[in-house]
């Protein structure tokens, strides 16, 4: 199938909702929407940019990135177009969605050993905060 901007997001909600994945559209107007992925601590967006306000400009463009960081830093970003349309979209979100799960297991065991070197802290009441700044609430 052909992608166009009339059919992107059929595709795309097909598909989340094939797999299973929680999400969100927002900011959808006539250039495009965004995607918010809820799969488990790690925001994952879909950004896709089309132009209906011109009939003879069928091309889309997606940005597929995680969101890690209050700054919107990203571990995982990729661009696809269908122009070049080298993977089809359900590839890139499958990439996604894997690049999500990584960064959510390796936050997990991050976590673990923050919380052991919390404990040393608390053992030789030391400071926590003194040895180590974090950029991530693995509170959440």
């Amino acid at each position: 199938m052909r992608i166009t901007k009339h059919n992107i997001c059929e595709v795309i909600d097909n598909y989340l909702k094939e797999q299973k994945i929680r999400y969100s559209i927002s900011e959808q107007d006539s250039k495009g929407c965004l995607y918010e992925l809820f799969i488990s601590s790690t925001e994952g967006n879909i950004q896709v940019e089309y132009n209906f306000d011109d009939d003879n400009d069928d091309l889309v463009y997606m940005q597929l990135f995680t969101t890690v960081d209050y700054k919107g830093n990203s571990i995982y970003h990729a661009y696809w177009d269908s122009e070049e349309g080298s993977d089809s979209v359900e590839g890139e979100i499958d990439n996604l969605i894997d690049a999500i799960k990584r960064v959510n297991q390796a936050i997990s065991k991050i976590s673990a050993k923050i919380d052991q070197i919390k404990d040393i802290c608390e053992e030789y009441a030391v400071e926590f905060d003194e040895f180590i700044t974090l950029n991530y609430d693995f509170d959440e």
